[in-house]
């Protein structure tokens, strides 16, 4: 059986897809650091950062900056989330919400 030399990627929004092909490198960044994604590589699923280079022939071919998304990959077929907002409040909007259910 010849080894498989590409990647299959989606990288989408809410929206739209941004990017659809084969590829046959990703590189990417969690929160233990630098990271690519070669064929073969191990199923996992992982919260990514910062940017995703995208490879074709060794040279990159698409570069998307983000602050976050959801990388999946299984069995050489890789999708990215773009667009997952981190939920979170600010000590004033926090304390604000809690006066107003204090009055309630």
């Amino acid at each position: 059986m010849a080894d498989k030399k590409t990647i299959s990627v989606q990288v989408l929004t809410t929206e739209e897809i941004l990017f659809e092909g084969e590829v046959d490198r990703i590189s990417s960044f969690n929160e233990i650091g630098a990271f690519d994604v070669y064929p073969m590589h191990a199923n996992f699923i992982s919260i990514i950062g910062k940017k995703v280079a995208l490879y074709s022939n060794h040279k990159i071919i698409k570069e998307l900056p983000f602050e976050q998304a959801v990388m999946k990959v299984k069995k050489d077929i890789v999708y990215i989330f773009l667009g997952i907002e981190v939920l979170f409040l600010d000590e004033e909007t926090f304390t604000m919400q809690q006066n107003s259910a204090a009055k309630k």
